[in-house]
């Protein structure tokens, strides 16, 4: 497989991403052979997706873009683990039998946002998921994440206008006191405010393992939010066809690539030293929070309390807040 690409940011970071399609179309080569030739086949559109191709990966979606994706607590915690495996080698050598088997699948996931138009998310929620009160290591590092992912999108929707909706033609919108409701199934916490949080963006997917939120997947599916695992993920993408730029690159891979710096903040996660951003605006006291379906900055309180600690108009402009 050939690819041109330019270099403008780091080079050696960029090239992972390179070296990760390499490795994965290889593999896939390996396993499946070549793609038999069809007649009635034609090229399809790239980097981006046609939704209608895909009815069970966009719910009744209609038209074309990106596929929107929102990373669960425990993904983001396996890409801090076995990132960097899944960026140089074959990840499921790591773990075996289910857990290595959903490692590989997010492995080839990534393999395929580096040439298509796949926007993952990390929600700042995030910051405040956790089981026990998070150390500052750990805070540090999702705090790290949260910021790298979200300059990562700022490179591929550069143009596209800060505060434009998700694609959401096709999905009914249906009140929210129904989608209330329906998140009673999803299990309190952390999970049903990151669950809730992504309905609201109208992103695609919900990419978790915790099978206790899988469990609620039909009953999210109206909202156009489909739970899934990454192996579940994968089997959508590979049934749409989306993988056939990596299966036969000769034939489908003939858009340009995305722009390539946004590897370097996935990459520079996993290889940096991680610390909490000093100054006023620390966020050990401030997260950016969905707020009635507007990314807002609200304060809250992560060192007197795991719940978040939201403060009046008036204590959020007073001296020391702002």
């Amino acid at each position: 497989m050939r690819m041109a690409f330019f270099q403008h940011g780091d080079p050696e970071l960029e090239a992972w991403g390179i070296r990760l399609a390499g490795i994965v179309a290889a593999r896939l080569s390996q396993a499946f052979g070549p793609l038999p030739p069809d007649p009635h086949d034609h090229p399809p559109i790239g980097p981006d997706f046609q939704y209608g191709d895909g009815p069970n990966l966009f719910l009744g979606r209609r038209g074309r873009g990106p596929l929107h994706v929102v990373l669960d607590t425990n993904l983001l915690l396996d890409y801090f683990q076995h990132g960097r495996a899944m960026w140089e080698q074959d990840v499921a050598l790591n773990a075996v039998g289910e857990y290595g088997a959903e490692l590989e699948a997010l492995q080839l996931a990534i393999a395929l946002w580096v040439l298509r138009d796949i926007r993952f998310y990390i929600l700042p929620q995030v910051l405040a998921d956790a089981k026990t009160k998070l150390t500052e290591e750990r805070l540090a590092h999702r705090w790290r994440a949260l910021t790298e992912f979200s300059k990562a999108l700022s490179i591929v929707a550069a143009g596209e206008g800060e505060h434009d909706p998700i694609a959401h033609h096709g999905p009914l919108i249906l009140p929210d006191r129904e989608l209330q409701r329906v998140l009673r199934c999803v299990p309190e916490g952390g999970d049903r405010m990151l669950v809730q949080a992504a309905v609201r963006r109208r992103a695609h997917i919900f990419l978790t393992r915790d099978k206790k939120v899988l469990a609620c997947k039909d009953s999210l599916k109206p909202f156009g939010l489909l739970l899934a695992s990454p192996g579940d993920l994968l089997e959508e993408l590979v049934a749409c066809g989306a993988f056939n730029c990596l299966l036969a690159p000769e034939r489908y891979l003939y858009w340009p690539m995305p722009d390539q710096g946004r590897v370097t903040y996935l990459v520079r996660i996993l290889t940096e030293d991680v610390q909490l951003p000093t100054g006023t605006f620390s966020p050990v006291r401030h997260a950016y929070i969905d707020v009635a379906e507007r990314m807002t900055w609200v304060p809250f309180d992560l060192q007197r309390s795991d719940r978040l600690h939201f403060l009046s108009h008036d204590e959020f402009t007073a001296p020391g807040n702002v």
